[in-house]
């Protein structure tokens, strides 16, 4: 072979070397292995990875594997000892390698006859086969096998290789730049208008390919993944062999053979895992898991051994790391796997970006140096042309490639690539685009090229292909063998719209001013270019609100380019002579996609050809044409071709011509409701002729009413309006299609404020129901259940609610008012996530917030109403909320929730208690008179109206409930809740005069005898939920199987919650359920003493004592800081024991250490601030030990400090609370949850536990606590607990506000913070620090000083515990710590006793007299 002529093509000559001999080892492996072979990894580290470059894995578990070593001159002992240490290595690391074939670029020299006829020694053949005896001697499984030079050639001339060959030996010149030319060709050519590099936002297309094609961002997800996978696995062996080392006793030999078997399959898996680990960290592609992940011992056996309860903890342990981890390898595997198939298919509506994602993802993968893509334009060939043609003209290749060869060689050209990122390597591919098959002539060709790829997997695995096209191409998709292809963009496009109008009108220097609603009207990226590249440079003040339809667009750009145009044409004025121009060329590339110039000139008209050259011109840098040459061969004269650039502008231009020829009599067919059809439909539309209405058009039925929804869509507002009352028909005709037309009509229009088909139609429907229960079906009941394929109410669309954003432009009667109705959903985490985001939203723009409130207040539905005052309340406690807002909210709560009228209207402890909470912090702000306080306190003074009861409910207990009101909903929501006002005197066993008397108002009023309060409680919540429209035939019959009652169903699809929580997905009868509580609660409240302990009873004059009321605003903020990293503080000082295995003297000697923690540490300023609370748990597992460190913060009068110091060496019941010092802190006093805004703006009176007094009887010094504790609602944690500054702690530092995370003064100057991360009862940190400027001036005003009391508590782990008998129990150490100058001093506090005075030395003695006088010999005979 002349290695003279082998092409590096830019690398150096050994990595090419290596990939070529790669690629030719992989084809030869196909070829020798066929079905045998699982896999094929290319090894892409540096200098190669153990000792391979590349290596095919079989069935039977060998591995083939090759090493290619550049050494084209002589081979000496050096290389030969290269060679040996590579194989070690090799076999080292894969021992089932049962070839191994070394290639080098050379024939080895044989025996030859030197001087005196004697045959030369040590020969490259002598030595190659010393070196191949001794490698065989040491490991004789193993093969040998050279490549050398005459082998290589035998494999690049196999047909199969021929591309391998051209590519290297021919010259042939495919490598970046002409990549990078064909590229540029493409952005300056036919997609010149559609991708701005600077406006571009990445969307769903670069999220969808990333998976498909890979990059370094994934891979690094992928590895950390696998890696956390790995840690819980090691952690389950490791929990096994400590079960197995504790003894299990023969009766439980099951499971010590399941746990053995276990141990085996683990290790297995570790194996796999960590070779995938590697696999991803060098660019090796994943083979696919089929082997299904499955361990013997469920957390379920582990539960329920016998040995569970005596060895808690480490039964425990391999419990809660089996809970989940089948799931958890599911989730693992779907990550790692890389897709099978070798396409993908993005579907999308004209003008949603499809073009400008594919190009600005291959943008990235040109400057990352990652892949390579090409970019074909479909509309460009058609039958005859094969895949080698389309991918030679676009890269300008000359034609002598086979289709076989030229797919080779772009695996060539992207495998030489060495894409790193960090310590990742990607496994480049060839990336081949087809944009635009929906513009092409021949949509069956495209259909077949598509399906021809999947010839190409087995040999070509790194080309891939990415189709683009609009979705009326594949109707049928469904059916398609590679239906699991596609994926469709979302209406708005492929990128946030919203991102992608700021971007354009930034870049196009438009000032929109408050003219927020172009941004609304502008839906989907096509639509922003066009308006756009009209109002360049302009501040735009006043515009007509149709301006933003598409049609319209289309209609002033091309009156634009008429204008500019005309401005140097002047004789041409009245002509139109561009939208002439612009419609021929139209109907010609109808008929063919590329025309050449002759052609064009002969078919348009004399104006038109008279100009022809300028306004061809003129058209291609507007982008609505292109041109490009063509020529047969390298010897032909190149042809200019033109071609269309702009489909969706065709599409208009196609329409407007069809449309003419309709409103002039002419009859037409169309047979897709394609582009041309929709931009059809919505000319028509807003020409006033919906496109039904003409008798000359014929289209497919199936097709009619896709193309009115699209229109409606997508008209100008005043168009729509006068379909309003059509489309309200179309609505109520069934669920299916209220359904659809929300998703297709409502939805699309839902940012536009005051659409008249966006969300003023929704709420006009939803509120002609008479009662919600029969809304509810339609609108708020899951569309996907079980069993309810007979049902009048199945629907096949699910409301997508998840979908809809709210930007700060928007006006409440666009999407805020649709996400306000879905608050009446039976699911609850759409009711979660719609308040976050009407929130986020309403704490942005609370006055346009309370124009929705007060439109929502007459829904009849009470779930909307507690959702969106509890809505109302969230935004009252964001810290910068306007006065405006709290005066006109707690104007209107006062006015009319807090009035005679209002308190009988709004019956109802929910909307009481945030409306009184708005007013509480309208008076805390000084906003309106502080005597208003007492008017929205509980009790209130009204008539309130008997409540409605089911008399055939009357008979019901809580145990077995009745109907729809099951034994959970009876009992726990119900009774058990209510049970507090229905308490009897613990000494009388009688009731309250008021209970009592509440009670026979009730017999009396209903003529019953002996009002049973079970009974009472559940048939006052039954009929509450019969007047909300619920009946048994409709929600609860099961008699008629082909139609079961909605509840049941929801139930069949749902598990229902338990023990009185609320389902993730309600029944409509338990959300009602949890409605009539609240509406009781608050009838009972106001009449009814309440008592917890059966001797005290009170009127409730706080309703967060009755209920846990959602807090919006704290979820926003969780929200905002869950994210935020924490850094831990000085976890690194703690369980610090250098031992790997959990050993009984290791513990003892740390145990026993007598340290004096490093309190510099811990109680210094950082940045400003200082620590007022922690709690740091480490757990070392290996070691067998947990340390734990508290500190906590107090004041105390600098005068009083030394008397303090000589009290706390006597003892006093409450000094104990100091060596406690986790509980050293304040308590809101309430029975629910409370959240910290709650507790600095509303509740702070509720302020419990905040002094502490050292001493006796009047000699007693005071410790203020300044931190408090609160318990709230956490929508992913169910509960959370705050640690803040307490109220003097507040006060001292000018702490106004906090949200649990930042605490901050009237200024919004930050004050303090709290932080956390770590798993509770496992290693955790939770901090709060504070600036340490404003607490010490604030103390030195007041005389006070700070003391901390720092608690270290060290102790063996609970396995360590279960392990050893008798082991140390703890070591726990008290301190408190304290400033003196630029010194801590501390103080150990010890525990004591109480002193044993004379009077019990006294009964001591009498006690031992007793015993003797009555002959009792002991206590326990006592």
């Amino acid at each position: 072979m002349d290695w003279t002529r082998f092409d590096n093509h830019g690398e150096s000559k050994n990595h090419a070397f290596e990939v070529m001999c790669n690629l030719l080892f992989e084809s030869w492996c196909k070829d020798t292995y066929g079905e045998e072979l699982t896999r094929f990894s290319f090894v892409n580290g540096d200098g190669g990875d153990g000792g391979v470059e590349a290596f095919a894995s079989l069935k039977n578990g060998e591995i083939i594997a090759v090493q290619s070593k550049w050494f084209p001159e002589k081979i000496e002992d050096g290389q030969i000892r290269q060679i040996a240490k590579s194989f070690q290595t090799a076999v080292e690391v894969r021992p089932n390698i049962k070839k191994y074939v070394v290639c080098v670029p050379r024939n080895l020299g044989n025996k030859r006859i030197v001087g005196k006829g004697k045959a030369a020694n040590n020969t490259e053949s002598d030595r190659w086969d010393k070196l191949s005896a001794d490698l065989k001697k040491s490991n004789p499984n193993v093969d040998i096998i050279l490549w050398d030079e005459t082998s290589i050639q035998e494999h690049l001339t196999r047909p199969a290789n021929q591309g391998i060959y051209k590519y290297w030996f021919e010259n042939t010149i495919i490598f970046d730049n002409l990549f990078k030319l064909s590229f540029e060709k493409t952005v300056n050519g036919w997609a010149k208008t559609k991708y701005i590099p600077e406006i571009h936002t990445a969307g769903y297309i670069h999220n969808r390919l990333e998976y498909f094609v890979g990059s370094a961002e994934l891979s690094l997800r992928r590895y950390e993944e696998i890696c956390k996978f790995i840690v819980k696995m090691e952690a389950l062996m490791r929990s096994y062999k400590d079960l197995l080392e504790l003894g299990i006793p023969a009766s439980e030999k099951k499971l010590q053979d399941n746990i053995e078997k276990d141990l085996i399959i683990i290790s297995k898996w570790l194996e796999v895992l960590n070779s995938i680990g590697q696999d991803i960290k060098f660019g090796t592609k994943v083979s696919k898991i089929t082997e299904r992940f499955s361990l013997n011992c469920s957390a379920e056996d582990i539960k329920n051994s016998s040995l569970h309860f005596g060895k808690y903890f480490h039964f425990r342990e391999t419990e809660k790391l089996l809970e989940n981890i089948e799931d958890d390898f599911f989730n693992l595997v779907r990550l790692i796997e890389y897709r099978d198939d070798n396409k993908i298919i993005f579907l999308g509506m004209q003008g949603t970006g499809k073009t400008a994602g594919i190009i600005a993802e291959a943008a990235g993968y040109l400057q990352n140096g990652v892949h390579l893509p090409v970019i074909i334009h479909a509309k460009e060939y058609k039958d005859g042309d094969t895949w080698a043609s389309m991918i030679i003209k676009t890269l300008g290749l000359n034609a002598e490639w086979n289709e076989i060869e030229l797919l080779s060689a772009l695996q060539n050209a992207a495998f030489i690539r060495k894409p790193r990122n960090g310590k990742f390597f990607i496994e480049p591919q060839c990336v081949v685009v087809v944009d635009g098959i929906d513009e092409a002539t021949s949509w069956k060709f495209w259909k077949e090229k598509i399906e021809e790829t999947a010839a190409f997997t087995k040999w070509f695995p790194r080309i891939k292909f990415v189709f683009l096209s609009r979705p009326y191409v594949f109707e049928d998709r469904f059916k398609l063998p590679y239906r699991d292809s596609f994926y469709s963009l979302p209406i708005s496009g492929d990128g946030d719209l919203d991102e992608i109008c700021d971007k354009y009108f930034s870049v196009y220097k438009i000032d929109i001013g408050e003219n927020h609603w172009i941004k609304t009207n502008l839906k989907n990226p096509v639509s922003v270019k066009l308006f756009s590249d009209i109002y360049r440079n302009n501040r735009i003040t006043n515009l007509s609100k149709n301006t933003t339809v598409l049609t319209e667009l289309y209609k002033a750009k091309i009156s634009s380019m008429e204008d500019i145009y005309i401005s140097n044409h002047q004789v041409l004025r009245d002509m139109k002579i561009i939208e002439r121009a612009l419609i021929e060329l139209a109907q010609l590339f109808a008929k063919n996609s590329s025309i050449q110039y002759e052609e064009i000139l002969e078919k348009v008209c004399t104006p038109v050809k008279n100009h022809l050259d300028e306004i061809l011109n003129f058209l291609m840098d507007e982008g609505f044409i292109y041109s490009h040459l063509t020529q047969e061969d390298d010897f032909s004269v190149p042809n200019t071709l033109y071609s269309w650039g702009m489909q969706p502008a065709f599409d208009y231009l196609i329409a407007q011509k069809i449309y003419r020829d309709l409103i002039s009599g002419q009859k037409t067919e169309l047979k897709h409701a394609d582009g041309v059809s929709q931009m059809l439909s919505l000319i028509a539309i807003e020409n006033g002729k919906c496109i039904t209405e003409f008798d000359n058009l014929t289209l497919d039925n199936q097709d009619v009413f896709e193309l009115v929804y699209y229109a409606l869509a997508n008209c100008s507002t005043n168009v729509a309006a006068n379909y309003k009352e059509y489309l309200k028909k179309l609505m109520k005709s069934s669920v299916a299609e209220f359904r659809e037309i929300f998703s297709k009509v409502i939805q699309p229009v839902l940012r536009i404020d005051k659409h008249p088909l966006g969300s003023i139609l929704l709420d006009e429907f939803l509120r002609e129901f008479g009662n919600a229960a029969e809304r509810d079906i339609w609108w708020s009941i899951p569309s996907y259940l079980k069993d309810n394929y007979c049902s009048d109410w199945r629907a096949y669309t699910e409301l997508d609610f998840e979908s809809i954003k709210l930007y700060n432009t928007d006006k409440y009667t666009a999407a805020p008012l649709a996400l306000a109705w879905s608050l009446s959903s039976v699911n609850n985490t759409v009711r979660q996530r719609s308040r976050y985001k009407l929130t986020t939203w309403g704490i942005s723009n609370p006055l346009e917030f309370w124009k929705l409130f007060e439109k929502c207040i007459s829904i009849n539905d009470i779930q909307v109403l507690e959702d969106i005052f509890a809505v109302s309340f969230g935004i009252a406690l964001d810290q910068f909320i306007s006065d405006e807002y709290l005066v006109t909210a707690s104007k209107w709560f006062v006015e009319n929730l807090f009035s005679n009228e209002g308190l009988k209207k709004y019956e109802n402890v929910v909307l009481r208690y945030y409306g009184a909470g708005i007013v509480k912090i309208a008076i805390s702000h000084g906003l309106i008179d502080v005597g208003l306080h007492q008017l929205v306190t509980p009790l209130y003074s009204y008539d309130s109206d008997y409540l409605p009861l089911c008399r055939d409910a009357l008979d019901s207990e809580r145990m077995r409930g009745y109907q729809a009101i099951g034994y959970d909903l009876a009992r726990y929501v119900l009774c058990d809740r209510l049970d507090d006002f229905f308490k009897t005197d613990y000494i009388t066993k009688k009731y309250p005069y008021k209970t009592d008397e509440f009670i026979k108002k009730y017999e009396t009023k209903y003529s019953l005898s002996d009002l049973k309060v079970d009974g009472f409680i559940i048939a006052l919540a039954y009929q509450f939920i019969l007047d909300q429209g619920w009946n048994k035939k409709r929600f609860w019959g099961y008699e008629d199987k082909n139609n079961l009652g909605i509840d049941i169903v929801i139930q069949g699809t749902y598990c229902p919650a338990t023990h009185g929580a609320m389902s993730r997905v309600m029944t409509v009868a338990e959300k009602n359920v949890w409605l009539a509580k609240h509406k009781v609660e608050a009838v009972f409240a106001n009449e009814i003493p309440l008592s917890e302990d059966y001797r005290t009873f009170q009127y409730v004059d706080d309703y967060s004592q009755l209920e846990d009321f959602i807090n919006t605003y704290q979820d926003y903020a969780n929200t905002l800081y869950r994210e935020k990293k924490h850094t831990w503080f000085n976890a690194d000082l703690l369980a610090c024991l250098d031992c790997d295995t959990i050993d009984r003297e290791q513990i003892e000697s740390w145990m026993q250490k007598s340290d004096i923690p490093q309190f510099d540490k811990w109680i210094s300023t950082t940045n400003g601030e200082i620590l007022l609370y922690t709690a740091t748990d480490v757990h070392n597992n290996l070691s067998g030990i947990t340390e734990t460190v508290w500190i906590s913060t107090g004041a105390v009068k600098k005068a009083d400090f030394p008397q303090l110091l000589t009290l706390l060496d006597n003892y006093c019941e409450d000094r104990n609370e100091l060596l406690n010092v986790c509980d050293f802190h304040s308590y809101q006093n309430c029975r629910c949850y409370c959240t910290p805004q709650e507790a600095c703006l509303v509740h702070s009176k509720r302020e419990i536990d905040s002094v502490l007094s050292i001493g006796k009887d009047n000699n007693k010094i005071e410790i203020f606590k300044l931190v408090e504790e609160c318990l709230s609602a956490d929508e992913i944690e169910t509960e959370r607990c705050y640690t803040f500054p307490s109220k003097i702690a507040r006060r001292l530092t000018g702490i106004v506000y906090g949200n649990g995370f930042s605490y901050s003064d009237k200024y919004g100057n930050v004050i303090a913070r709290y932080s956390n991360d770590g798993e509770k009862w496992g290693t955790y940190q939770e901090t709060l620090m504070i600036n340490y400027d404003r607490l010490m001036s604030g103390l030195t005003g007041l005389e006070l000083m700070p003391v901390w009391l720092f608690r270290s508590y060290k102790e063996p782990s609970p396995k360590a515990r279960e392990k050893f008998d008798n082991l140390v129990h703890s070591s726990d150490k008290t301190f408190m710590v304290w400033q003196e100058g630029d010194q801590l001093r501390f103080k150990e506090l010890l525990p004591l006793e109480p002193e044993r005075n004379d009077q019990t030395a006294n009964v001591d003695f009498n006690l031992e007299s007793f015993f003797l006088k009555y002959g009792i010999l002991g206590e326990d005979e006592l």
